[in-house]
């Protein structure tokens, strides 16, 4: 048994619906809504003493962090493989693997947050917020996150993410060129294919696809990537993502009007 312990509008968690879609696996699925700060939760704390989310369960045995889960599933279920048997290929499916946890995720948190989680409080009520706030066990953090969430939106830090996301986008461009194509390490879809993906529909959500405007290489992979039926299945349904540009709050914003 798989159980998938995931918020649903998390790039992370669509990650590993792309790995379990592409490897026909069921799975069976555990809500944790990260803004009610469901991840702080005391039961959820003894699967995942980091707090995040996504956390995968197979047979009892507790895995986390998603790029290695994804790893974990292409070993645990072969067919069809998502690396290669070329080590250098690998190597390279590791490297952007990598290239999309230490930089491209820290950078969509940044233009996430400044123009998605801040409408938060417009919808929930700073109230609510605050009581949701009352489960993270620290009480200096949960007070940053409200000062946050609460304060203008840092349009200076957006700009700068922006500009660190196109040079990645640029470089992303001349992989493509060096690896033949279409996917980013030749002609196998693989892990780093995967880990990429909603990292650009969550650039896409937030209506800023200019970030890679006039690199073929990438728009071509990307409408590609978007076809496969792993994508369209993992993908969040408009429903369950966050408010953001493509996602007005509601004409009377408030914790009744929410879906």
């Amino acid at each position: 048994m798989i159980e998938l312990y995931q918020f649903w509008d998390s790039p992370c968690c669509m990650k590993v619906r792309m790995v379990l879609a592409e490897k026909g696996v069921e799975f069976t699925i555990r809500p944790i809504i990260t803004y009610k700060f469901d991840h702080y939760q005391p039961e959820y704390s003894l699967l995942n003493p980091h707090n995040l989310v996504p956390t995968l369960v197979h047979d009892s045995r507790t895995i986390m962090q998603s790029g290695v889960i994804a790893e974990y599933l292409d070993d645990a279920f072969p067919s069809p493989p998502l690396r290669t048997s070329v080590p250098i290929t690998n190597a390279k499916i590791r490297e952007w693997m990598r290239e999309e946890e230490e930089f491209l995720f820290k950078l969509i948190v940044t233009m996430s947050f400044n123009t998605m989680m801040k409408l938060r409080v417009k919808v929930f009520g700073i109230d609510k917020l605050r009581e949701w706030a009352n489960f993270h066990p620290d009480r200096a953090r949960s007070e940053d996150y409200l000062h946050r969430v609460t304060a203008p939106a840092d349009m200076a830090a957006v700009a700068d993410a922006e500009r660190k996301f196109r040079w990645h986008m640029e470089r992303l461009e001349r992989q493509l060129t060096a690896s033949g194509g279409p996917w980013i390490c030749g002609d196998q879809f693989t892990l780093a294919d995967i880990c990429l993906a909603p990292i650009l529909d969550r650039i896409e959500y937030l209506d800023r696809s200019f970030l890679w405007a006039e690199l073929p290489g990438v728009t071509a992979w990307y409408a590609l990537v978007k076809q496969r039926p792993s994508f369209m299945a993992a993908a969040p349904h408009f429903d369950d993502r966050m408010w953001g540009p493509k996602k007005p709050i509601p004409a009377e914003a408030g914790l009744a009007n929410f879906a």
